[in-house]
């Protein structure tokens, strides 16, 4: 935690947070650009939310700095614990209900491109949920805004929360060429 990255290593990094996501629908092909995280286990979700949301109220006192500090905290003690977390699951919000929710609500299928400079690149197949009023929602909201640290609280009613459950994940960097890695064929 104590290390710290130049400014461009940063950026790279963060490319793992925000892949393109294609879709296709009514609003035809799409691509775009959103942040992700994976998903507790459902067994820890509304624990999880609880803890989640009362920092969010206790952060309203505390500088942007100091916020920041304990949200990354929180984050890492209660949330990205790797026993809790369902690496089938993946979660994102809807912040703009443009091309990407009129397709999924069409047809919840997404592929999800994952790039970091200069040659990995992992594609991850998977069907979309859409959820507005339960703990799904409630954790991706809330984890989006624990991250974030603002200091305004947002209307989540908002944002929908999508939860990509995931089919199937591919090795598209350079030296796989778009090799299959989950699951895996017994037969080749």
């Amino acid at each position: 935690m104590k290390k710290s990255l130049s400014g461009a290593d940063f950026l790279v990094a963060f490319t793992r947070h925000t892949p393109a996501i294609i879709s296709n629908g009514r609003a035809g092909l799409n691509g775009s650009i959103k942040g992700v995280g994976f998903v507790q286990k459902e067994e820890f979700i509304e624990k999880t939310v609880d803890r989640l949301k009362a920092f969010l109220k206790e952060k309203e006192g505390l500088s942007r700095d100091e916020a920041m500090k304990r949200a990354l905290k929180l984050l890492l003690d209660e949330v990205y614990v790797e026993e809790r977390v369902d690496f089938l699951k993946l979660s994102s919000l809807e912040l703009a209900k443009g091309h990407s929710w009129a397709n999924f609500a069409d047809n919840p299928r997404a592929s999800i491109l994952f790039y970091t400079p200069p040659s990995t690149s992992f594609e991850v197949r998977a069907r979309v949920e859409i959820h507005e009023d339960d703990l799904y929602w409630e954790y991706a909201n809330a984890v989006h805004d624990v991250f974030h640290a603002g200091t305004k609280n947002r209307d989540w009613s908002r944002t929908p929360a999508y939860i990509f459950l995931i089919e199937e994940i591919y090795d598209n960097s350079v030296e796989a060429m778009g090799k299959k890695i989950w699951p895996v064929n017994p037969d080749g």
